[in-house]
C-alpha cells in the first residue's frame, strides 16, 4: 500500500499554528507523510538579498519560541511532527507562492495540499488575489484550507 503524501504550506503567520496542528491530526489519522513547504519571495533583481523569515510577520512563539531562520523554524516543526511518528520532509524554495505550491505538489506526487486562509476581505482579494484561491483553481489534487480562526 502506498503512503499518502500531504503537502503543508507554512508561511509563519498566526494561521500557520492551526495549519500545523490540523496537518498533524490528519497525518496521524491517515498515516501520511508530510512535506513541509515554506516559500520565500523570489530574489529581487535590484537588491540581490534573500529576505529571512525573521523579517516576516511572525507570531508562532507558542510553537517555536527560539526560532531563527526559516530553515531552523522548519526543522523545529519537522522535529515536532517526527516526534509524533510522522515522516516529514522539509522544502524551502524561492518562487511565487501559488507556483511553488503547485510545482512541489506535482514534483512530490502529493495526494493532498493543506494551507491556511488569512481571512482578508473582498477588496484585498480583488486587488491582491489569494494564494489559496490560486492553488484551488490549478491544483490536480484535493486542497484543504484551514481557516485562520476557530469559529
Amino acid at each position: 500500500m502506498n503512503t499518502m503524501k500531504l503537502l503543508v504550506a507554512i508561511d509563519f503567520s498566526k494561521s500557520a499554528v492551526r495549519v500545523i496542528d490540523e496537518a498533524e491530526k490528519l497525518a496521524k489519522a491517515l498515516m501520511a507523510e508530510v512535506f513541509l513547504l515554506h516559500v520565500m519571495p523570489p530574489l529581487s533583481p535590484i537588491i540581490d538579498v534573500t529576505p529571512d523569515a525573521e523579517a516576516l510577520p511572525f507570531e508562532m512563539e507558542k510553537l517555536l519560541p527560539h526560532s531563527g531562520s526559516a530553515t531552523e523554524k522548519l526543522h523545529e516543526i519537522s522535529g515536532r511532527l517526527q516526534g509524533h511518528g510522522i515522516e516529514t520532509t522539509i522544502i524551502l524554495t524561492h518562487n511565487s507562492e501559488v507556483e511553488a505550491i503547485l510545482d512541489e505538489s506535482r514534483k512530490n506526487s502529493v495526494d493532498m495540499i493543506l494551507l491556511g486562509s488569512h481571512g482578508h476581505g473582498a477588496l484585498y482579494h480583488l486587488l491582491i488575489g489569494s494564494v489559496s484561491e490560486g492553488v484551488i483553481r490549478k491544483a490536480s489534487c484535493p486542497v484543504i484550507i484551514i481557516p485562520s480562526k476557530k469559529q
